[in-house]
């Protein structure tokens, strides 16, 4: 037996002993050689190992290096795009981390088949994506992004709860963040209703709605607040209130905040559009007062505020003087106000 028939032997054998313990099932075709019968069990080996890895993949038994073109933002992401720009401070702390110290903790995705453009689509982690997209861009060599395959994130129910407990843990969505993810949920008739929310979050149906109400807020009351993100929850009764009592009012102070070159603080603004929907009282008239003197001597002095006068004599005025003009004011009133009166009650 040459050397190259040994070698031949000996990587048969073991592929044999291997074979023995897993008991593949082996499809019969002919070996005209030794050589073809080490080649095929070879083949056989492979592909088995192949599957393995495959079935790990699917699974999420392995980490994928990925380029993060290849990955799409999912249709229930619970991101606002201010999240994922550079005016976002945690955002750019984010960035720069990623390509100072590399990637530490993977995003998390699921397979999309039938699209080789776009095969995975985000379960979570899309500002990590989003980065890695923007430093894929900036740096010469690029940038590859770590993900691992959720295989039950095939469930549209099981994806859309991984992006919210994942989010939740760490307690970093806002409060218009999670409302837009709550109605997505609901357009997407994943869940039908806000009570099979509540029960699959573990938040009270009145907490979801708050987060709706945010959400649902119209564009202009947003703008008002600059950063819609800034919102918080226990806000949604008032804007709700103010909207509902007076919906023409708030969204014209609104559109005037967020007219502003420098918006107001957004507790500032939250108390102008609550305010907008308060019932205008009429506006109290001015006091209006004069003091008429007679050679130098006050002679009486008057004040006039909303319907009620009043007159004060002078003290130099005598004390039955004063009573005798009271009562010829009393005297020309009554007759003025009757003659008036009467002429408007014959109409």
């Amino acid at each position: 037996m040459s050397k190259r028939d040994d070698i031949a032997a000996r990587v048969l054998g073991k592929l044999q002993q291997r074979d023995a313990v897993a008991e593949p099932t082996v499809r019969a075709r002919p070996m005209n050689t030794f050589i073809g019968q080490v080649g095929e069990r070879m083949t056989q080996g492979f592909a088995a190992r192949v599957e393995e890895l495959e079935r790990e993949r699917r699974e999420g038994g392995v980490i994928l290096s990925l380029d993060p073109n290849y990955i799409r933002r999912s249709p229930q992401a619970n991101r606002h795009a201010l999240s994922l720009s550079e005016v976002d401070e945690d955002f750019v702390a984010l960035k720069q981390s990623l390509k100072r110290d590399g990637q530490i903790m993977p995003v998390i995705v699921r397979a999309i088949e039938g699209d080789r453009e776009l095969p995975y689509e985000l379960v979570s982690g899309h500002r990590r994506h989003e980065a890695a997209l923007q430093l894929d861009r900036e740096l010469p060599k690029g940038f590859k992004i770590r993900a691992v395959l959720d295989s039950a994130a095939q469930d549209p129910i099981a994806l859309a709860l991984h992006m919210y407990l994942e989010n939740a843990a760490r307690k970093d969505l806002s409060a218009y963040e999670l409302g837009a993810m709550f109605r997505a949920w609901l357009d997407a008739g994943i869940f039908h209703e806000q009570q099979a929310i509540a029960e699959a979050t573990g938040l009270g149906k009145p907490t979801v709605t708050k987060y709706l109400q945010v959400a649902s807020l119209p564009t202009v009351v947003l703008d008002a607040f600059g950063d819609p993100r800034v919102i918080a929850v226990r806000w949604a009764e008032i804007l709700s209130a103010a909207l509902k009592a007076n919906e023409a009012a708030v969204l014209a102070v609104a559109k005037k905040i967020a007219e502003r070159t420098e918006r107001p603080a957004p507790e500032v603004a939250l108390r102008q559009l609550a305010e907008a929907a308060a019932p205008h009282r009429p506006k109290r008239q001015g006091t209006r007062s004069e003091t008429v003197k007679i050679n130098g001597r006050t002679a009486f002095a008057y004040s006039l505020r909303n319907e009620k006068i009043s007159i004060r004599f002078g003290k130099h005025v005598d004390r039955e003087v004063a009573r005798e003009l009271t009562d010829e004011i009393k005297d020309l009133l009554t007759k003025r106000l009757h003659a008036r009166l009467g002429r408007e009650s014959g109409r």
